[in-house]
């Protein structure tokens, strides 16, 4: 069988990443029984996608350090998932994961279909407001969920995403004090560090899919927030003055979104986790105010119902 540029690429990279220092091109290309031309390409390709590849005269290929990208490459091999993540599409740019997620599934696309990108264009969040996604900066993905469910359930999605990724970003991050803001926003302190933004196609009496949009900040700095923000948004960066790499931060998202769900869909309601979004939401016992249907509610949050009211 013929290899492609596609499987050296592939093929390069592994053998970079096992090796203790520069490998020769023409001991790649006696390895893999290529020419050093396409040794050569599938190195400029890698160094295309981030990766860190110094090539030294007489010397040969060093890979320093792996892309900080959210590619299925790097993402998949930390995954423990049985179907989140194992069907993937990254592209650099995008108007909307959460648009091409949804014209996937309506394609008939797999439940734990993963979309990814490193921007967003048009990205949006709940109530059609721009969610702003910097080049390489957050971790803006979707996932195609296909749950055997009535729709009046998947309002409570969006709270069992925010408890996965409360539970993944702990796990990382154990200082990073998450809340969950009712009813789909990420907190550090009173600052916004993401969303999540749930999509459905149903008939009164099934649901055919359901999209789970979620954006994290992960290093962008104050000063790229557009200004009106600054004093709103914060990132993983700006709290603890490190992150952890896109790729390791994606599996563990992806992890703890699988186990969660399948805790959630195992119950009637939201009775499994309403310990930890009651006790992470910053809102219960504030007076605030609610914009519903053209209408402002006032009052104090008090508790928020197994079924995913506030």
């Amino acid at each position: 069988m013929a290899t492609t540029a596609r499987d050296t690429v592939e093929h390069v990279l592994q053998r970079l990443r096992i090796a203790d220092g520069p490998v020769s091109g023409e001991c790649l290309s006696r390895e893999l029984s290529i020419s050093r031309m396409a040794i050569s390409k599938a190195v400029s390709h890698l160094r295309e996608q981030g990766y860190d590849i110094v090539s030294t005269p007489r010397k040969g290929h060093w890979l320093k350090a792996l892309t900080d990208r959210p590619l299925a490459r790097e993402v998949q091999p930390l995954l423990k998932t049985e179907s989140l993540g194992r069907v993937w599409i990254h592209e650099p740019s995008m108007e909307s994961t959460n648009a091409v997620a949804m014209t996937m599934a309506r394609e008939n696309a797999p439940h734990g279909l993963v979309v990814v990108t490193d921007a967003q264009t048009r990205g949006r969040g709940r109530m059609g407001r721009q969610w702003l996604s910097p080049p390489g900066r957050g971790l803006t993905f979707s996932v195609v969920l296909r749950p055997n469910l009535p729709p009046e359930r998947i309002p409570q999605l969006s709270l069992v995403a925010g408890v996965a990724i409360k539970r993944a970003l702990t796990s990382l991050l154990p200082e990073l004090a998450v809340g969950l803001k009712w009813p789909n926003d990420i907190w550090v302190g009173q600052k916004k560090l993401g969303g999540i933004l749930c999509e459905m196609d149903a008939e009164i009496d099934r649901v055919h899919h359901v999209v789970v949009g979620v954006g994290i900040n992960v290093t962008t700095r104050k000063e790229e927030f557009p200004e009106i923000l600054r004093d709103q948004a914060t990132s993983i960066r700006e709290e603890l003055g490190r992150s952890p790499g896109r790729p390791l931060l994606l599996a563990t998202l992806l992890n703890a979104l699988e186990d969660t769900v399948t805790q959630w869909l195992a119950s009637e309601d939201l009775t499994p986790l309403l310990d930890e979004i009651r006790h992470n939401s910053p809102l219960l016992g504030r007076r605030i105010s609610v914009d519903q249907l053209g209408k402002t509610l006032r009052g104090v949050a008090e508790n928020v119902a197994p079924d995913g009211r506030l």
